[in-house]
């Protein structure tokens, strides 16, 4: 049988970590996860992850690194597909696929990540005449006061009569689920 005290060993070395969506970070002494701060955006990155297929939809993690001091962030993020040079909306911006969830708050430490899995529906999916595809050159990728907009080159093809793109809550981790 353990000691009351092994016991209270553990609970204070416990009580440095904070879990995050599966995601250990460990904070310190002095700092918690309620006073870490918010994330700003210009200490936040974004890339495109690897692109895999399911049912007709292409996914592909869009990643947020934090290259600051260890901050929070939470949300949906904003994505528009995008044409040229002046990066002009192409159709509907991704619908929020997450409806309903509640939003949970990431503490992202230097050099770690959060993502979203971004759905892009084959274009064949749809009538020609409910669909009118086109090709983007990218996203633009925002989230709310965390994110100012960023432009993601991808070369995809999208609706732009009606919504053919997805977004959802952010995760920890960069596999976007």
């Amino acid at each position: 049988m353990k000691s009351v005290r092994s016991v209270v060993v553990a609970l204070v070395v416990v009580a440095g970590v904070v879990a995050t969506g599966g995601t250990l970070f460990a904070l310190g002494a002095a700092a918690s996860a309620a006073t870490v701060p918010s994330c700003v955006s210009n200490q936040l990155t974004v890339t495109k992850g690897v692109s895999q297929g399911a049912a007709g939809t292409i996914y592909t993690p869009l990643v947020i690194t934090n290259h600051g001091r260890a901050c929070a962030v939470w949300g949906v993020p904003a994505i528009q597909p995008v044409v040229g040079p002046a990066h002009r909306a192409l159709g509907p911006g991704a619908r929020n696929n997450s409806v309903g969830q509640m939003p949970v708050r990431h503490v992202v430490a230097t050099g770690r990540s959060v993502s979203v899995a971004f759905g892009v529906s084959e274009t064949g999916n749809y009538t020609p005449s409910s669909c009118v595809a086109r090709s983007a050159d990218g996203v633009i990728v925002s989230l709310g006061s965390f994110l100012q907009p960023r432009f993601v080159h991808m070369a995809i093809s999208v609706c732009t009569k009606r919504a053919s793109t997805f977004t959802r809550l952010i995760v920890a981790g960069v596999n976007g689920y």
